[in-house]
């Protein structure tokens, strides 16, 4: 065993922030190509701390835990979002899975959950995403989560591979080797996820394998925002939807062996020809697993024998970029070792003649720094429980798939097959109902398993026009990403890539401005809300949020509605382009946008004046007829001052008022509406006084309390004075509004000298009491 187990070692969580680009991946066409494909009846745990259960992204959906607190960590729910956000706040909001189920666990506690607690919660996925310091070693918390898998063989662990690939390392290799962190992610029977940047290359970071002996981790790469905990919350989410695929053909969840046999034979190999210690078997491709499950191109069996050999056959048209192939098997624990029990084999046929076997893709387990830098070759693998075999622009024909068992120490072993036959090009973002941003930059993403050479002209055609216009020439097909910034129209358009020898035309998608409605009231049995109107849309349709998810209510063709209380607080407008409604922007608490009852704001110019001078702006004039002014001082009862009629489009108002005596003037606006409701403002104090004549209060003040001083000259020495004359405590007061304390004065009658540089000296009798 490599290193020594830290029983004490810590874990934390890495952080995550910003926008997501969900064009990666194919996870955006996933949802719109398979829009009931959402985890629904699934349960994914997230493993590190609290998250925020008040996200209405999250809403009707948490399942109660001891984890739960209301001290939540940001980390947690942005893997939470990630992984099964709803989308209510905004589309680019929306995660993989968007109707699990979601618990929360605490990484408090390394050793896996139990499994009583993980069956009564249901959950089917756990994210961890999270590390400790490195560790290079199969340890007790890898043997415990092996073994859990083996009591409980459909329970998906998902773990990061960590951010530590640029760290100096202890181990027999130098970084970026060795560098997992945490010994829990040597487990034989979890997956491990390294990261990749927006532009599909690995990042420095990422931290990598192999295992102490000699297996290959990360299994593969997503995309990491900022960090390999992003990757894994996208692979959990992707992992929910294939088993939710499984479970709606066979009426069982799968084994975790099934899980990974799709997500490595539909992944995309990155950097080196096969797989490697840095990508593992290649980079995330969530539609393309979630096809060939939906498709049913896959396998299970149990191997009983070493004698017999289990196979079948698959289909290559012509045309074909790649063919690929995964085995998978849930591996049987062994304490203080990862060493592989259970060994399985897997192989390729031709039928009709054309070649013989064609073998897996294996690396070498040499843990030497020039062995693990080596490129894969086919061969006969002894150490993985997954293998991968791919054929290059494969011959069209029927291949035969081999399964069979080498070593079976621990009696028979099921296991799991699945394949992948791709072509060259695939559409990733825009699909069929995507949504662009209008006026913005962005990503156009396809999948491309052609020629690396190969090179093309990217073209659009908007609504309504029959030429093409040029967005780029002589695009690097292997990029797989063109940044484009979109017309500020509201429209339907398509794409198109023409190479040298074909066209791949895109389906048709929408381009639509961002927009976020604005509150006009907010009255307590009445609300509005405006919007700019959308050039091309006439028909906006209106959403509130139900139990779970955003629900139409009503469509309008005004740039104003009206709301009730049974609207509920949060509110969405969105515009209908090609006679669809197309999330477009923010849903919005309308009750918390900082707007009252037709008042937007109600202020004193200034705290202390011998005029007051007040402003009230309003948030909308709609249906109001006058504003009346109000006073009140040293009685409750207000008196109107001023009426002012309402002026169309006018939403700004001035009152000026001079109190009749010196000291504290209460002010509110009175609004009658046109239909003689009435509202009024919350109240503001001026206190009034004259230039040279200062206001102390309260007087009398309490033992310790301060005293207040109004008064017009802002730069004024304060100074206690006792009856008998000693000077108790000069104090230099600055402000339209100074305090002045009064501690450590005894009860008793006080005396308060003011020196001001343009009233004078004042000297003010004050009882401390």
């Amino acid at each position: 065993m490599l290193g020594t187990w830290v029983a004490t070692a810590q874990p934390t969580a890495r952080k995550a922030v910003g926008d997501y680009d969900f064009g990666l991946h194919g996870l955006r066409a996933t949802y719109l190509r398979y829009p009931s494909l959402t985890g629904a009846g699934l349960t994914i745990s997230i493993k590190e701390q609290s998250f925020d259960t008040s996200d209405i992204d999250f809403r009707g959906r948490v399942v109660p835990t001891p984890a739960l607190t209301r001290l939540f960590s940001d980390h947690a729910t942005t893997m939470t979002t990630l992984l099964g956000g709803a989308g209510n706040l905004i589309s680019t909001g929306r995660g993989v899975a968007a109707g699990v189920r979601l618990a929360a666990s605490s990484f408090d506690r390394l050793l896996p959950d139990t499994l009583p607690e993980l069956r009564r919660l249901g959950v089917s996925v756990q994210n961890h995403s999270y590390g400790v310091g490195i560790e290079s070693f199969y340890g007790p918390e890898a043997l415990a989560y092996d073994r859990q898998v083996q009591q409980e063989p459909t329970l998906l662990h998902v773990f990061s591979a960590g951010n530590s690939g640029t760290e100096s390392t202890t181990a027999v290799l130098p970084s970026p080797f060795m560098t997992l962190t945490g010994e829990f992610k040597q487990a034989k029977n979890v997956l491990v996820v390294g990261g990749i940047g927006s532009r599909g290359a690995l990042e420095a970071r990422s931290s990598r394998g192999p295992t102490a002996d000699g297996r290959i981790r990360p299994e593969l790469v997503a995309y990491g925002n900022n960090g390999t905990s992003e990757s894994a919350a996208l692979v959990s989410g992707v992992g929910a939807l294939l088993q939710q695929t499984y479970r709606s053909q066979q009426g069982q969840l799968p084994s975790v062996a099934w899980v990974k046999a799709c997500l490595l034979a539909s992944c995309q190999d990155i950097g080196l020809p096969g797989p490697d210690h840095e990508a593992g078997f290649g980079s995330l491709n969530a539609l393309g697993a979630v096809s060939l499950a939906q498709n049913r191109h896959y396998q299970t069996g149990t191997l009983s024998t070493t004698d017999v050999a289990q196979s079948f056959t698959v289909t290559v048209p012509p045309g074909m970029a790649r063919l690929a192939v995964a085995l998978a098997w849930n591996d049987t624990p062994v304490t203080g070792s990862g060493t592989l029990r259970q060994d399985l084999d897997l192989w390729l046929e031709p039928m009709g003649g054309g070649g013989g076997q064609v073998r897996p893709w294996v690396l070498s387990a040499v843990l030497h720094p020039d062995s693990v830098r080596l490129p894969a070759r086919r061969g006969i693998d002894r150490v993985n429980n997954v293998e991968q075999v791919s054929v290059a622009q494969p011959t069209p024909g029927t291949y035969r798939v081999w399964v069979k068992a080498n070593r079976l120490p621990d009696g028979p072993q099921p296991y799991a097959v699945a394949y992948s036959v791709d072509s060259a090009f695939t559409w990733f973002n825009p699909v069929a109902d995507a949504t662009l941003q209008a006026g913005e930059l962005q990503p156009i993403r396809w999948l491309w398993q052609g020629e690396a050479t190969q090179r093309g002209t990217l073209s659009v055609q908007l609504t309504g026009e029959t030429t093409w216009q040029t967005l780029a020439d002589s695009v690097r097909l292997a990029d797989q990403a063109v940044w484009w910034t979109t017309p500020d129209r509201n429209l339907t358009a398509r794409l198109r890539l023409v190479t040298r020898t074909r066209t791949y035309l895109s389906e048709v998608f929408t381009l639509v401005r961002s927009m976020r409605p604005q509150v006009l009231l907010n009255c307590p049995e009445r609300a509005a809300i405006t919007w700019a109107r959308q050039p091309g849309v006439t028909t906006y349709q209106l959403y509130r949020l139900g139990n779970q998810y955003l629900e139409p209510t009503r469509q309008t063709t005004d740039t104003v509605a009206f709301l009730t209380p049974s609207d509920g607080a949060y509110v969405a407008v969105w515009p209908l382009v090609g006679g669809k409604p197309i999330q477009a922007g923010y849903t919005i608490n309308y009750q918390q946008q900082g707007v009252g009852c037709y008042v937007a704001s109600w202020l004193a110019a200034r705290l202390v004046a011998d005029t007051a001078q007040l402003n009230l702006s309003l948030s909308t004039t709609w249906n109001l007829r006058t504003l009346t002014l109000e006073r009140a001082t040293t009685t409750a009862a207000f008196t109107p001052l001023q009426t002012l009629p309402i002026q169309p489009n006018q939403l700004t108002y001035a009152f000026q008022d001079r109190p009749p005596t010196v000291g504290a003037a209460r002010y509110r606006v009175r609004l009658t509406t046109q239909t003689g409701e009435t509202v009024v403002t919350g109240e503001e104090t001026v206190y009034g006084t004259r230039t040279s004549t200062p206001l102390v209060f309260p007087n009398p003040v309490a033992v310790g309390q301060p005293v207040s001083l109004a008064l017009l000259d802002e730069e004024v020495t304060g100074i206690w004075v006792s009856l008998d004359g000693r000077v108790l405590r000069p104090a230099p007061l600055s402000g339209i509004l100074k305090e002045i304390p009064t501690d450590g004065l005894p009860p008793g009658l006080h005396l308060l000298r003011l020196d001001g540089a343009k009233t004078g000296r004042h000297v003010i009798p004050v009882l401390v009491r």
